[in-house]
Parts: structure tokens; sequence; C-alpha cells
């Protein structure tokens, strides 16, 4: 074999080796840019029905029964975007207490949260069961959400709740610290399942308007385990708002009161108008 040929096997060669090397490379980038799509896919939108598109500029101004509902663990692509929809759509403020590791991921939707006129609160940020932390760690849960949620709204958190609704000694000291609503908890008497449990649209209302009182803080989940219900649950939303309309009820929003609430565990918060 001549030089020459040597040379054109070898340049072959190589360019057999860099076109694999391509197609591995171009495979493996697909690969992660469907994964990261897959994670942050959005979910429905909510599309304003003509009783929507009727209601008066302030349907809250209105007496009557007050009832808050709360989002928690949020924002997600899947969940948040709807649920803000249906609130734009029916006129309705709420308050989301929101994850610190999801707001800095979706901070368009922290930002779209407080821009559309809601409460943007603390859920710390890894949704940790506090009574196994140090008050260390506590600290820094509560203090880096801070952080993330006023760098994004430009406005300082002054509400708190506990994932789970578990409070600790050291949570409660830095709260105190840092003059924050000592744990806003919520109102659930009954044995209905919550949005976390994907029991279905229709068993959601049923939980939403047997859970609502005067001054009743509902709970409610726009990320955590709820992301993984069959979308057709959100269909609750819209119902339970016009239902608990067509009883009489208003809507408003959390925040802090020197008085503890008898209605919501005793939380040192209350309902008021937005």
């Amino acid at each position: 074999m001549s030089f020459d040929d040597r040379r054109r096997n070898v340049r072959s060669l190589l360019f057999f080796l860099l076109a694999l090397l391509g197609t591995v490379v171009i495979s493996v980038a697909s690969s992660v840019a469907g994964t990261a799509s897959d994670e942050t896919v959005a979910g429905p939108r909510y599309v304003p029905t003509a009783l929507d598109q009727a209601l008066p500029p302030s349907p809250e101004a209105r007496p009557g029964p007050r009832v808050a509902l709360t989002f928690d663990d949020g924002p997600s692509p899947q969940l948040t975007p709807y649920i803000l929809d249906v609130l734009a759509a029916k006129r309705v403020p709420a308050t989301f207490f929101l994850q610190g590791d999801h707001s800095e991921a979706h901070p368009e939707l922290v930002r779209r949260v407080h821009d559309e006129g809601h409460v943007v609160a603390n859920h710390a940020w890894e949704h940790p069961w506090f009574p196994d932390l140090t008050p260390e760690e506590a600290e820094v849960e509560i203090q880096r959400t801070n952080e993330v949620l006023t760098e994004i709204t430009g406005v300082r958190p002054t509400l708190f709740r506990y994932p789970f609704g578990q409070p600790s000694p050291g949570g409660d000291a830095v709260l105190a610290r840092l003059g924050m609503s000592n744990g806003v908890h919520w109102k659930w008497t009954s044995n209905k399942p919550g949005d976390f449990q994907c029991p279905g649209a229709d068993a959601l209302v049923d939980y939403v308007l047997t859970e609502s009182v005067d001054q009743a803080m509902i709970l409610l989940h726009d990320s955590g385990d709820t992301v993984g219900c069959p979308p057709a649950q959100l269909e609750y939303l819209p119902r339970a708002i016009d239902a608990l309309r067509a009883r009489g009820f208003t809507f408003g929003v959390v925040a802090p009161s020197p008085t503890p609430s008898a209605v919501n565990s005793g939380s040192r918060a209350a309902v008021v108008p937005r």
C-alpha cells in the first residue's frame, strides 16, 4: 500500500469518527433538551366564561362571610398559570405560600403572582420537616426564601407557613426575630380529602365548600404532589369559586393579626379584603 493510499484511509477513518462523534453529541443534546422540556412542561390554561366576563369590576366589595384561598408549594409551570388564569378571570385575590427553590427556578411565575395582586408568602426553601432541623438550618430555610422572594418582587414577605404545618422552636425564634407571622395554619376540620390526594374535581369542590366559613383559610396547592393528579381535577377551582359566591361568600387574603384565629388553629392571622 502506497503512502497516499494510507493517507486516504486515515483521512476516511477520521471523517467517520468525527461523524460518529457528531451523531452522539446531537443525540445527547436532544435527550437533555427533551428532559428539561419535560420538567418545565406547561399545564392547561383557563378560558374565561361568559359568567366571568359579566362580573362587576370589584365583586369583593360587597359584604358577606370572607374566605382566603391559599396555595402552597409553588410555583410550578404545570399548575400555577392555570390557577392564576382562574383567579384573574374570577377577580379573586389569593395568598401563595411559595417555596424558595421553586421560586428561584421560576421567577417569572413569582412576578406574575405579585403583579396580579396576590400575596406572596414564605413556605421555606425545600419544604423540610422543621422539627428535625437545627436552629441554624431553620434560619437558612426561612431567610434564604425571604431573600429570593424579596429580590424577585421587591417586597419582603411578612407571612410564613410551616411545611406540613409543623412548627419548631428554632423556626419560631427566627420568625420572631424577623417580625414575621408565627406560622399561618388553615381550616381543615372535616375528613374530606385535599387536592394533593388527587380525589378529583367533584370531591375538591365538596372539600372547599365544607371548610368554608367566615375567616377560613383554605389549604390548596399549586405544586408538589398535586402536579401528579389528573389535569381535569383543576376544574374544581372555578366551580368552587362560583359556588361560594352563589352562597354569599367573598374572597380576601391572609394578613398578620395580633389576635389568634379560632377558625384557623390559632394562627395569628386574619382574612382581610384586598
